[in-house]
């Protein structure tokens, strides 16, 4: 695995060798969802327990503070 990767990875899996993603992206699976209308909202309370985000590019842009440090995938 070259330097890149492993670079990335270990932002993604903590030092116990555990992770957890907070999943936003079932709009693009599932078309709109309820209760997912304001998924900023929905991130907010949430994000501090992530490890990492999962959510779709225009979630990203219109609802995701760019200053917040977690990594996307």
């Amino acid at each position: 695995m070259d330097w890149g990767m492993r670079n990335r990875i270990s932002k993604l899996i903590q030092k116990d060798g555990k992770a957890l993603f907070l999943p936003i992206d079932h709009g693009y699976f599932q078309g709109p969802t309820r209760k997912l209308e304001k998924p900023g909202e929905t991130i907010k309370p949430l994000i501090s327990y992530a490890d990492a985000l999962m959510l779709t590019r225009g979630v990203l842009r219109n609802c995701v503070d760019p200053q917040q440090t977690k990594p996307i995938i």
